[in-house]
């Protein structure tokens, strides 16, 4: 279904709507401000990211939020998101001049699945169900359209269509231009994102005239409801539309399907549309600013958006369908605070539904506020408190006298929280702790941001060359996997010290606490995109942890050596590595 944010009245004229990087939505530009978010996988925070509006860049702070003023916009705006390491994310939204709007971006990391001769050809499996398939002498250097003959790295992620978190994962919004050239809305049943390189970290392409081949696995709980053939459609991240590209035929509990090139593809079926649009107060008259609007349909799928700050949101909805619209305090939140059934509306429509108020029950608005010293218990200026209500994650700013606060929507009127304090100058920072807060407003006393270092890194040697993460600068992912009783961890390292030496690594550990483990997966790169140079050859290294915390805001330590294989080369390489990672 459609993404959908605040629609554009009065607009200011600025280019005419021939405009060919957005040949369909686009109207006029305007005037808007943008801010927002941007996550990773784990719902942190991710900074040092570039956010692209029209010919405007941000960067995102330590907090993960961006805010880009006088974007010059169309009414159908894209925003891109980039950082090294991870899937270039976006997000296409209506936006209304002069007004500010807010999005949140959750980015995919980039990690090799794999390799395949790009020569001989073959298929490549991924674990989730997942697999590409490349053609024999089919690549070519996407640079210099010379063909290549080398090992293929392979970045893969796939976008599960019922997770709650698609609409933060997926580029674009869920709008596409069919073979026709109509717009249409569009119901996914799965998405992948593919990017291939070389050795030496050039881009590849696949050549005129080949085909590749993917699989998209299907969840159980839409198989039965996946058309035997389904439209396949490519996002375009310059134009931010879903472009058709042929059909995907269903194979068991996959879609199969042949491209001819790499982006980000989807299994969708697609209904025509109607436009929708309403304000939002609550019983003060004052605007529900960035509220998560929800519109279900019958066959229970569903769209998302924000209001902006006006309480306004728009966009495409389903036509000739009984809808259901819904207020909520969040994406995991089960019951929403205000819902209302419209529609249906005519195909091509414009339909209004005015100002609609939102009484805010009294339990579900939460405020928190308390103040951080530091070891000689002074008050921290320069800090911050990390607080985590279920997978939602906030961040409160001390200011001159240590003091903090932070309100938002809860599903409920209890809600228990973990929450650290930190202070930035000394490096410091509190044990995490847990409590259950309760409505109007907790009151977290004196935090003493003292006892734990926030020290962050990733050393590694190779071949007797030093080599560092540092946060904030670059970036250190931590985070647990459970696959039946088997636990694993993962840690993911990004950096760029300067613009020609980005440096990467991964690796993998089956062990959840103190002590030695099997290192299950390794890979390391330094090239200018970051794919994986050298991997790991042997199943008899191990990983000693000396720290494993188990709350978010822990930390996650330990060392390993090992012998790693350089990809173009196939010469052995031995590296010592040390880490420490925030959960």
């Amino acid at each position: 279904m459609c993404f959908f944010a605040a629609v554009v009245t009065g607009c200011k004229k600025e280019n005419s709507s021939s405009d060919s990087n957005n040949p369909v939505f686009a109207v006029n530009k305007i005037s808007v401000i943008v801010t927002g978010r941007i996550v990773d996988e784990s719902n942190q925070p991710i900074s040092g990211a570039t956010v692209t509006a029209g010919n405007t860049t941000s960067t995102t702070d330590l907090n993960g939020n961006f805010r880009i003023n006088n974007a010059s916009l169309y009414e159908s705006a894209v925003v891109t998101v980039e950082k090294t390491g991870y899937f270039k994310g976006g997000r296409t939204f209506f936006a209304k001049e002069y007004q500010k709007h807010f999005i949140e971006i959750m980015l995919l990391s980039k990690i090799s699945v794999g390799k395949i001769n790009a020569t001989s050809g073959g298929t490549l499996n991924i674990g989730n169900g997942s697999a590409i398939t490349l053609p024999a002498n089919g690549i070519i250097n996407n640079t210099t359209g010379n063909a290549y003959t080398g090992d293929v790295s392979i970045a893969m992620t796939w976008i599960n269509p019922t997770s709650t978190d698609l609409y933060r994962q997926m580029p674009g919004d869920l709008r596409g231009i069919d073979a026709t050239g109509a717009e249409q809305g569009l119901q996914s049943f799965g998405m992948l994102g593919v990017e291939l390189s070389g050795t030496s970290g050039e881009k590849l392409q696949i050549a005129t005239g080949k085909k590749a081949n993917i699989k998209f696995p299907i969840p159980a709980s839409i198989l039965a409801t996946a058309p035997t053939s389904i439209a396949l459609w490519s996002f375009n991240d310059t134009t931010g539309i879903w472009k058709q590209e042929g059909t995907a035929t269903k194979s068991g509990n996959t879609y199969v399907a042949d491209v001819s090139h790499f982006s980000f593809w989807n299994c969708d079926a697609y209904f025509p549309l109607a436009r929708f649009s309403a304000k939002f107060i609550n019983q003060n008259n004052a605007p529900l600013q960035h509220a998560l609007i929800r519109i279900k349909r019958a066959n229970g799928s569903s769209s998302y958006g924000f209001t902006d700050s006006t309480g306004y949101v728009t966009g495409q909805v389903p036509s000739n369908e009984s809808l259901v619209m819904e207020v909520s305090s969040g994406y995991t939140c089960n019951t929403p605070i205000f819902s209302q059934n419209i529609g249906p509306f005519v195909t091509g429509t414009t339909n209004s539904l005015g100002t609609i108020t939102v009484t805010i029950p009294a339990q579900n608005s939460i405020s928190i506020t308390g103040t951080v010293v530091n070891c000689s218990n002074n008050a921290v200026s320069n800090g911050f408190v990390k607080i985590s209500v279920g997978t939602n994650n906030y961040t409160a700013i001390t200011n001159a006298s240590g003091v903090f606060s932070l309100s938002f929507l809860s599903c409920s009127s209890s809600p228990s929280i973990t929450y650290y304090a930190v202070d930035a100058t000394n490096n410091q920072q509190s044990t995490t702790a847990s409590m259950v807060v309760t409505n109007p407003t907790t009151n977290l006393g004196s935090i003493t941001a003292c006892g734990v270092s926030t020290a962050r890194y990733i050393y590694y040697n190779i071949d007797g060359v030093n080599y560092s993460i540092l946060p904030p600068t670059d970036s250190i992912i931590a985070f647990t996997n459970t696959q039946g009783t088997s636990y694993g961890t993962s840690i993911y390292g990004y950096g760029s010290s300067s613009p020609n030496t980005q440096k990467s690594i991964s690796f993998s550990f089956n062990g959840n606490g103190v002590g030695t483990y099997p290192l299950t997966s390794l890979s390391l790169g330094t090239s200018a995109t970051n794919n994986p140079q050298y991997v790991y050859t042997t199943n008899s290294s191990t990983v000693t942890t000396t720290e494993y915390g188990t709350l978010t805001g822990t930390y996650i330590a330990g060392s390993f050596s090992a012998i790693l294989r350089d990809s173009s080369t196939n010469t052995n390489h031995p590296i010592q590595c040390s880490f420490r990672a925030r959960r």
